[in-house]
């Protein structure tokens, strides 16, 4: 392809993201669903701002606070709104990794291919701690791309500043630097100097350091939830079955073709270029640690998609023509379906008559006949 018609390829991508963008914001307007429990518990935090918080680090709270009070409205319109402009955003970054790293049209391959992701899908009706933390994820991945080359200042502190950022916004961001550590172990071409890679330490650890103090303020009350609730370290035994699971949620997360990409470069690996290693080594091991978790203790669906910034630009830069369009084909169902699922969400009926969408409904009635029934009983604290 010549750079014209490159060039031309590029701005098609561009109003396509455009287009898929609009699409999900504009569709939020006709959503008849509710905020979903963790939803309107981030929206809680944002009402009282902190440096941590039970189940999560902060980012999210104060994300919250800044678009409801800039908006001037806590409609669930607004709590929603930005998830798809920030999924946008990380298309975009994931865009300039793999251009950098593999050239051509596997940029703009790359981004058509993460914001049609079921999971962004997803990710820009629900707002989730995952879809703050992503574009920061992106970004320390792209400030890698520059260091891997050349030594800089610069992108060593846009590399701390953006690890530490996505940290506040979720724990599983921590994953970054020990996948770039297991990357410069075995490909030589994916370490960055060492100054750099202290000045990214430091300052990711100075952006993280509120959360952390918070912690030890409030006897380690996040982590402690994070090591006993949801990754249970004590518990003993496993289970093939729910490892298997896992890996099959994975195929409807990311998709089932871009999945097949990484598991035939992981069997090839010896064959491949340095570039396509080392996003190997960056994707994953985080898609492998989260099946034994699921074999140990369950794992949601969702906790692997930290793998996905570095997958995605892999499977760009792997699959040809036919393979990506087809891939691209699977994420427009869900990129489609789902708006007009939850625009249509009070008449979608399971054969057994409950709502298809029942456990994002009823949420607000009930809410107010408890409110009202503690105001009778003159109580102020409801536990749940």
């Amino acid at each position: 392809m010549s750079s014209v018609e490159t060039r031309q390829f590029e701005r098609r991508i561009a109003l396509f993201i455009l287009v898929i963008t609009i699409w999900r914001i504009g569709t939020l307007v006709f959503d008849q669903t509710e905020l979903w429990v963790d939803e309107a518990q981030y929206w809680l935090w944002g009402q009282h701002l902190d440096w941590g918080y039970f189940s999560k680090p902060p980012l999210i709270a104060f994300w919250l606070a800044a678009v409801t009070e800039l908006a001037g409205s806590n409609d669930k319109f607004w709590i929603r709104v930005t998830g798809s402009i920030l999924h946008a955003v990380t298309a975009g970054l994931i865009w300039h990794v793999a251009k950098r790293l593999y050239g051509g049209t596997t940029g703009p391959w790359a981004a058509a291919l993460y914001v049609t992701l079921p999971f962004v899908a997803v990710g820009s009706w629900q707002f989730s701690t995952d879809t703050v933390m992503l574009p920061f994820f992106a970004l320390s991945l792209l400030a890698w791309t520059y260091l891997r080359v050349k030594r800089s200042l610069v992108w060593a502190l846009v590399l701390g500043v953006a690890a530490g950022l996505g940290m506040l916004g979720k724990y599983a961001a921590l994953y970054l630097p020990l996948l770039l550590a297991l990357a410069a172990l075995f490909v030589p071409a994916a370490r960055i100097g060492w100054r750099d890679a202290g000045v990214a330490a430091v300052t990711a650890l100075a952006t993280l350091s509120p959360n952390l103090i918070w912690n030890l303020q409030n006897g380690g009350t996040t982590f402690r939830h994070v090591a006993e609730d949801n990754a249970k370290l004590d518990a003993t035994g496993l289970s093939g079955g729910a490892a298997l699971e896992f890996v099959v949620s994975q195929l409807v997360v990311f998709g089932p073709l871009l999945l097949l990409a990484l598991a035939y470069v992981l069997a090839t690996f010896v064959k491949r270029g340095p570039e396509s290693r080392a996003l190997l080594l960056l994707s994953v091991p985080v898609i492998l640690l989260m099946a034994i978790q699921a074999a140990r203790a369950g794992a949601n669906a969702n906790w692997a998609v930290t793998a996905y910034i570095a997958g995605t630009a892999l499977a760009a830069g792997t699959l040809g023509p036919r393979l990506l369009k087809l891939s691209l084909a699977f994420g427009l169902f869900f990129t489609i379906a789902l708006p007009l699922a939850y625009m249509n969400a009070e008449h979608l009926r399971l054969p057994n008559g409950d709502l298809l969408a029942k456990r994002y409904m009823g949420v607000n009635t009930l809410s107010h006949a408890i409110a009202d029934a503690a105001e009778v009983q003159n109580l102020d604290t409801v536990v749940a």
